[in-house]
């Protein structure tokens, strides 16, 4: 019997372990009161977007406000110009440039015309080469101007033309100014006061300007070119740029009392000095050197100031120039320039 008992107490074998109860469903009030609490903070942060959005757009608008009212005010009451000083020197007065600028007092300085301004002076007023017009804060125009160096003189339709030192045309006088070269054998097609003088664009030689520079090529040992080869090179370009490297190399060197530049024959250029010099260039190459070298000959005096001649300069590179006094007929070296 007390077998029995025993075996009643305990438990059956292989017994599982209590399994939890299965969730129960949220109720459906739980779920509503959820959703309502999501939805409200979504709406919440898209407020606060909108107010965002809404401070930035009245902080552009503010700051464009601002800066209209101050370019506002700057054009209508501040900047307006109350000096405008010339510096520089010039032949005409500070009032004519002034005048001839454009620019009134009591404009806007930001709505002064500087550039065009400046252009004006310089045609305007042809002896001033360069004419920089700039703004200076608060209320002030400063206008520097450079005068123009005369050049030369040229014979253009039957009147004569006064050129600067880059070709402008600088004035129409009635008589050839006292002092100024005369500049023969440019081949133009327009000469406008205030302008550049403007070559002619044809692209063929005479047959006269053909033989003389072939004896002239033939005469200084160069290389012999044919008339078809000549004929083809552009006379209009070679004319400027003989022209423009000669002049600045007389700029350059300080070559002075220059009576009459000849350009006529574009292989044989001379030069009257002083009225009783007469500089021969032979060829338009190494120019500046030829210059150089007749300097060097007139400042250590190689030519006396009272002598008349001719100064060959064409075999200059190879320290071979013969000066040809008119009241001897002889032939004598010159020695080159020291340095």
């Amino acid at each position: 019997m007390g077998t029995t008992q025993n075996r009643g107490r305990a438990g059956p074998p292989n017994r599982r372990p209590p399994q939890q109860p299965p969730r129960r469903p949220e109720p459906e009030p739980q779920k509503r009161r959820k959703r309502v609490a999501e939805g409200t903070a979504q709406r919440a942060e898209q407020r606060r977007r909108r107010k965002r959005r809404r401070l930035i757009l009245f902080y552009i608008v503010m700051f464009l406000v601002v800066v209209i009212g101050a370019v506002t005010l700057s054009l209508t009451v501040l900047f307006k110009i109350d000096t405008i000083q010339v510096t520089g020197t010039s032949r005409y007065t500070a009032q004519e440039i002034v005048n001839t600028a454009g620019i009134p007092k009591g404009e806007n300085l930001f709505l002064a015309k500087t550039k065009e301004a400046g252009t004006a002076i310089e045609k305007k007023l042809p002896y001033i080469k360069t004419a920089k017009v700039s703004r200076r804060f608060p209320a002030k125009i400063v206008i520097d101007v450079v005068e123009d160096t005369v050049s030369g003189v040229i014979v253009y339709e039957d009147r004569y033309a006064v050129l600067g030192e880059n070709g402008k045309v600088l004035d129409f006088p009635e008589v050839i100014p006292e002092g100024v070269p005369v500049i023969k054998g440019l081949m133009l097609s327009k000469v406008e006061l205030g302008e550049p003088i403007a070559f002619q664009e044809n692209d063929t030689e005479s047959e006269a300007s053909e033989e003389a520079s072939s004896s002239a090529l033939q005469a200084a040992g160069a290389e012999e070119k044919s008339e078809e080869a000549a004929s083809e090179e552009p006379v209009q370009q070679r004319n400027q740029e003989t022209y423009e490297t000669l002049m600045q190399a007389i700029t350059d060197n300080g070559l002075d009392k220059i009576s009459e530049i000849d350009l006529t024959d574009p292989y044989n250029l001379k030069i009257l000095y002083d009225n009783r010099i007469t500089m021969v260039l032979g060829l338009p190459t190494d120019l500046d050197y030829k210059i150089h070298y007749a300097k060097g000959i007139l400042d250590e005096g190689g030519i006396q100031e009272n002598e008349r001649g001719v100064l060959n300069l064409a075999d200059a590179v190879n320290n071979k120039v013969p000066f040809a006094p008119d009241y001897t007929g002889g032939t004598t070296e010159s020695e080159a320039p020291s340095g």
